[in-house]
């Protein structure tokens, strides 16, 4: 099977047939469930009422802008919550692929009647498509989380069993790593994977106090580290994998040409990087259109992509 995956994968780039990309094995380890759908597909759940997302975005900023005055306005009771959650888990399906990491913020407890009507609505959509795909959930924070909310929405989902890994984004000038440390320490305590945005606006340091100070094993991005030498080092003997987004950067402008996008230096460095969505909503490129346009840029070859792929999976 993997040498016919091999064959299909490759063919399917070299032709530009998305058909066939979509019918071979791939991973999405950075996802946010709240936006994993096409837009069509939200618009069409909220009435057609949606302003479709600009082709460019300004950052973090613009992409708040967006999701408060655009998207949340439509989402108020935990059927929508879980409507999101299990449109993205069927958008990724159609994609091919076979592992789904992707967050879902704390904050949607609050949609819920209770903790446990929330875990067991997410455990229902695992389930439902466990012989697809395997969901590994990760419960997500943003840099902006008062406080009071760490122990009364983050706790409660650590101990729950039902995330896999935990995730921290939000505005990178925000040097406030050490707020989040001993919670990092009670996820790792408890089994969660570890991860953290960083280094895709800010540079390498960014990715270093993350590192440092969160101990993660994945960087979200991380794109800025191509700027250190040793931080790149640092990296590759952590063996900490850089799960990387290629639309997502140029449009909301941490990379301003494609042709020069980082991603081709972190490769032949040897560090391990994976291709993902991010945000489909806003995006508008699943995975497999995320390797054609690393390919039609010419940025990586057919087996370069293909060697990303499978040691994705592995």
């Amino acid at each position: 099977m993997n040498n016919i995956e091999d064959t299909l994968f490759k063919e399917g780039l070299k032709e530009g047939n998305l058909l066939k990309l979509k019918k071979v094995s791939k991973v999405d380890v950075h996802n946010h469930c709240g936006l994993g759908m096409r837009f069509s597909t939200f618009n069409k759940w909220a009435g057609g009422n949606v302003s479709e997302p600009p082709k460019k975005i300004d950052g973090i900023i613009g992409i708040d802008n967006y999701i408060f005055y655009e998207t949340l306005k439509f989402i108020s009771k935990q059927e929508d919550i879980a409507f999101l959650i299990e449109e993205t888990v069927k958008e990724a399906i159609e994609d091919g692929v076979k592992v789904l990491e992707s967050s879902i913020d704390c904050h949607n407890l609050k949609y819920f009647t209770s903790n446990n009507n929330f875990f067991n609505t997410i455990l229902n959509i695992r389930d439902k498509y466990n012989k697809s795909i395997d969901l590994r959930l990760e419960v997500g924070m943003s840099k902006s989380i008062p406080n009071e909310d760490l122990n009364e929405m983050l706790i409660p989902c650590i101990d729950s069993g039902v995330f896999k890994a935990i995730d921290l984004y939000g505005d990178e000038t925000r040097d406030d790593f050490e707020r989040f440390k001993e919670y990092y320490k009670y996820a790792k305590n408890k089994g969660l994977k570890l991860k953290a945005h960083a280094g895709e606006f800010q540079g390498a340091e960014n990715v270093k106090k993350a590192i440092e100070i969160l101990e993660v094993d994945e960087i979200q991005h991380g794109i800025g580290v191509a700027s250190s030498e040793y931080v790149m080092d640092l990296i590759k003997e952590r063996n900490i994998r850089l799960n990387i987004c290629p639309s997502s950067n140029y449009i909301l402008g941490a990379v301003k040409n494609m042709i020069n996008h980082p991603a081709r230096k972190l490769f032949d460095k040897g560090l391990t990087i994976t291709i993902n969505t991010d945000d489909l909503l806003l995006f508008n490129s699943g995975v497999s259109e995320e390797y054609l346009y690393l390919y039609n840029l010419g940025l990586f070859n057919e087996d370069e992509l293909n060697e990303i792929r499978k040691l994705s999976l592995a």
